[in-house]
């Protein structure tokens, strides 16, 4: 008990003497000399007018910083260091070289910070080229499927359907097209109308105006479709005195994409009955029904037809 009550009295001066110790060794190690390793950004000034680099630079470089504790923790929370590259004197169709040192790297005017030396990427060979821009039509880039039983409607596009591309000549002057950040549509049962940016390879400094786009991605459902007294196609040898079919026509039960199937007429399809090589006699036969591509057959009445050859 009595050591207890040693450890127990007096505890909230315990605790007050506590946290001034630690607060002191906080100061004590703050005023204390250290290095910090920071990634920062990287940008290009006084490019010519006309020009620009063919491949896109680092977003940020990595310098090694120097100074108090305190300093470089206010420093990596507000201080934002920058690095900057002077691009005076860059010409089209030649490289500009650069090798980065600490006075590529700009800190706010109050720190007492020192930059020790820039680690990566220590040298830039900047491809310069004329800069330009032309319009160039945008290829929706679209993935996955509808829902079963779905179906796309027409071909996906954008809006609008073309934009300009700015960005080194060489590169510009060969697209043909710009791709969009891929649309999924799995599952998907009704129009698609989605904003997607436009995507370059990554190598390339390439600008889009605008940047973004709507694509656009038609979605339908299936529709059966009844096409009553269908005639059938007769083909058969020569030589028989009578040849006949019973019956002569046909009723066909057909879906697809509503589109399709909503303006399916007799003439769009071939009911044949095929007798070639055949002899004398009555045979019973399945006419062979021939739709146009995205059209499926689901029925066709009677199934079998009669043929008599005599």
């Amino acid at each position: 008990m009595p050591f207890r009550r040693a450890i127990f009295n007096n505890m909230h001066i315990k605790m007050a003497a506590l946290v001034v110790g630690i607060v002191l060794w906080m100061f004590a190690k703050g005023e204390q000399e250290g290095t910090r390793l920071f990634s920062i950004p990287l940008i290009l000034r006084n490019v010519p007018d006309g020009l620009t680099n063919v491949e896109k630079i680092p977003d940020s470089i990595d310098v090694l910083l120097e100074g108090d504790n305190k300093e470089l923790v206010r420093l990596n929370l507000w201080g934002e260091p920058y690095a900057v590259v002077d691009m005076t004197g860059a010409q089209a169709g030649g490289t500009f070289r650069v090798s980065l040192s600490p006075a590529n790297v700009i800190l706010s005017r109050d720190t007492e910070v020192q930059v020790v030396e820039v680690r990566d990427p220590r040298n830039l060979d900047l491809e310069i080229d004329e800069l330009i821009n032309r319009r160039v039509a945008v290829s929706p880039v679209v993935e996955g499927a509808p829902a079963d039983g779905y179906y796309l409607l027409g071909r996906e596009r954008s809006l609008p359907e073309s934009v300009f591309v700015f960005g080194p000549a060489r590169v510009v002057s060969e697209l043909t097209s710009v791709r969009t950040v891929p649309l999924n549509i799995d599952g998907r049962r009704t129009r698609v109308d989605a904003v997607r940016r436009i995507e370059f390879e990554e190598r390339w400094n390439l600008h889009a105006v605008p940047k973004e786009v709507r694509v656009l991605v038609g979605v339908e459902g299936t529709k059966i479709a009844t096409l009553p007294d269908v005639p059938t196609l007769f083909e058969h040898e020569l030589g028989f005195r009578e040849a006949t079919v019973v019956p002569a026509t046909v009723e066909l039960t057909l879906s697809g994409p509503d589109h399709l199937a909503s303006s399916l007429r007799a003439e769009d399809v071939l009911v044949l009955v095929d007798a070639m090589g055949l002899p004398r006699g009555t045979h019973e036969l399945v006419p062979e029904v021939h739709v146009p591509e995205g059209i499926d057959v689901q029925g066709v009445t009677p199934a079998r037809v009669t043929v008599t050859l005599k």
